[in-house]
């Protein structure tokens, strides 16, 4: 910050703050000069940066006289980030000091910055000019940690922390869009509407994201207002009701009906209408008229997050999906009056989290779980764990299911606790994720990789990785002849499969046609390998390559296999002990295979299940999503492990966030 600081003298003059330009170098350049001591000042190229960088904002304070042009006063660099803001330097020309322009250029940063939704500013002070530290004082900044030899040796700075949120703004502004403010601000009074081109023209909303924008506008049609109204919503990074791709979906009968299966075991309004019976409701935002619709109301809300529709379904063995009639602001105030007001300003008050914050994190993570799966990666001791460790590490967490799907863009990383599949919703919401730009782990490509078993077993022959012996079969290569000449007994396995199901052993040639028959019904390719007996599998635990857990697990009793499947009903015996060790106890070249093999899918949570035979290791699979559970993989590190995985998830987050993105 500038040594110097002003105290005015008179009332503000004239002035107006404006974002600056490449032209404007000179006056950067000249603050620097006289606000800074030489070691302090930003270099020609440093500014040239500041200037054209998206993620800066470089502002230029003005003085306005009568029959004059304005007059560049002074300066400010800003560094933008997801919830705060930092100022990096602020500085008034000397001509221009002790008319309270310093003053009036530091409230336009904090109004900014409580207008557009950040949470905090920041800055960092000269430790040894206390009347520039008071100075800063009097606008709400505190002081939270001395910086020494910050500046040099022996020139201390102190840091300097405001929140603007708690005095004018919130974490997140409701911005509701309309086509024309005046023609319906009496159906809602207290309510405030922003013009569509209002919204698509003002740079106050182009250069923020903590904005939640209501798009209210009488028609989402393709090449509509309301239509680019969604899409710039979408292309600013603001949280928006309806999406572009969500008024698509409900529009399409088969993909409307793919969302309403999401929800059909929790679709039981009541009274319950008979088989043929047609169902029409009115949802308005979330809400309806009908009090014992209400549960479903708000489930239907959040499945199609349309403001205001009308769902028709039909009562059969499910609901079958009949149509959607999407409904504008003008139609539901005439109809709906007293619904709307209360749903807007329900919706207006609404807290975007499902727990209270008691206190301010980071980051956001979303831990996507599944309650009903029989057999999750992790119990929910664990998870538990899981959530008191991403605390630890500077994460507000967030138990989401696959309901939440709609969500995924709150977040700030997405940490997946529910067995994947490429075929199901877990790879749909990793891939959803991780195009919002999203931190995900699972991220998309290692649930498609790992999942393959043609892809995993190519992969690792290719790159020299012992594994067994393995043949890909077709039906037109499974003649008599070859399937007699293969090893005997043999390991099926379906192509995609995952947690050993799809796996299957025989022992003859008769058992390996009647089951390859069965399994072509499924797929076209089958792999073979085979069957290497060992009292135990290696499972080895690693993140960004680097092992985290290494365990034995035993087969099951009186089975080859870690789980017996074709008796999933049996507690006792379903799946064999386990015996957790460190790292430096496992045989050198275990860890070594492990290690290559996970390095081949990418760097993320990944257990290598490996059989060590005569002293020489070799790879059964990579699996992504590896089962984490209390007492068993975390037997040696404890709470360790947890951490360990939190914050590596957390430190992908700061290096994508610290990773230099200047525009030349």
């Amino acid at each position: 910050m500038s040594l110097a600081c002003e105290t005015p003298n008179v009332s503000y003059p004239s002035h107006s703050v404006r974002q600056a330009t490449l032209g404007d170098l000179p006056v950067f350049e000249a603050c620097e000069r006289t606000g800074f001591s030489e070691n302090r000042q930003s270099s020609r190229a440093s500014l040239k940066r500041s200037i054209t960088s998206p993620s800066q904002l470089a502002l230029v304070i003005e003085r306005k006289e009568k029959r004059r042009k304005p007059t560049p006063a002074g300066t400010a660099v800003v560094f933008q980030y997801k919830r705060s803001l930092r100022i990096y330097s602020l500085a008034i020309l000397t001509e221009h000091r002790l008319l309270g322009l310093g003053e009036a250029l530091l409230r336009h940063i904090v109004e900014f910055a409580a207008s557009h939704g950040y949470e905090r500013v920041s800055l960092e002070a000269d430790m040894n000019n206390p009347k520039l530290v008071n100075w800063y004082r009097k606008f709400g900044f505190e002081p939270i940690r001395t910086l020494s030899d910050y500046y040099g040796p022996g020139e201390p700075a102190v840091r300097m922390v405001l929140m603007p949120s708690s005095r004018e703004g919130s974490p997140e502004s409701v911005v509701i869009v309309v086509d024309e403010p005046g023609r319906v601000k009496g159906c809602c009074p207290g309510v405030q509407f922003v013009s569509a081109t209002d919204y698509l023209s003002d740079t106050n909303y182009a250069n923020s994201n903590r904005f939640h924008v209501l798009n209210l506008c009488n028609s989402y049609r393709t090449h509509s207002m309301g239509y680019y109204v969604s899409l710039l919503a979408t292309a600013r990074n603001h949280r928006v009701t309806p999406s572009v791709m969500t008024v698509k979906d409900v529009t399409t009968p088969p993909v409307a009906q793919s969302l309403l299966d999401e929800i059909k075991d929790a679709i039981h309004p009541k009274p319950l209408p008979a088989r043929g019976e047609v169902l029409e409701l009115t949802i308005i935002l979330g809400r309806t008229e009908d009090p014992c619709r209400a549960e479903l109301g708000r489930k239907l809300f959040s499945l199609f997050t349309i403001p205001f529709f009308t769902i028709t379904m039909e009562r059969q063995d499910g609901w079958k999906f009949r149509k959607v009639k999407v409904l504008h602001l003008k139609q539901v105030a005439k109809r709906y009056p007293e619904l709307l007001r209360e749903a807007l300003a329900g919706y207006c008050l609404k807290k975007r989290y499902s727990r209270p914050r008691l206190k301010s994190y980071q980051y956001d993570l979303a831990i996507l779980v599944n309650g009903k799966e029989p057999t999750p990666p992790s119990c929910p001791q664990a998870l538990e764990k899981f959530r008191k460790a991403a605390e630890r590490v500077g994460f507000f967490v967030e138990f989401i299911t696959k309901a939440d799907h709609r969500r995924i863009c709150e977040f700030d990383a997405l940490f997946i606790r529910e067995t994947t599949a490429i075929e199901n919703h877990t790879y749909a919401m990793s891939r959803h994720a991780y195009t919002e730009g999203l931190v995900v782990v699972d991220d998309p490509w290692s649930i498609m990789l790992c999942s393959n078993k043609v892809y995993l077993q190519e992969r690792l022959a290719n790159a020299g990785v012992n594994q067994p012996r393995g043949w890909h079969l077709t039906r037109k290569d499974c003649t008599d002849r070859f399937l007699g000449s293969l090893p005997l007994p043999l390991v099926l396995k379906l192509p995609e499969s995952s947690f050993s199901l799809g796996v299957f052993r025989v022992s003859s040639v008769e058992e390996l046609k009647a089951k390859l028959a069965e399994m072509f019904e499924r797929t076209d390719l089958v792999i073979a390998q085979e069957f290497l007996v060992s009292q135990y599998d290696w499972r080895i635990g690693l993140m960004d390559n680097t092992p985290l857990f290494a365990c034995k697990y035993y087969m099951a009793n009186n089975h080859w296999q870690i789980y017996n499947w074709q008796e999933p009903e049996c507690d006792e015996g379903f799946s064999g002990p386990s015996e957790t060790v460190s790292a430096n106890q496992v045989p050198a070249h275990i860890l070594k295979a492990a290690i290559q093999a996970s390095s081949l899918i990418g760097n993320g949570f990944y257990g290598v299940d490996l059989k060590d035979i005569g002293g020489k290791a070799y790879v059964i699979e990579v699996n992504d999503n590896p089962n984490v559970d209390v007492g068993i993989e975390d037997l040696v590190l404890g709470d360790e492990l947890y951490e360990r995985i939190m914050r590596s998830i957390y430190n992908r987050i700061e290096a994508e966030r610290h990773q230099i993105r200047y525009i030349y």
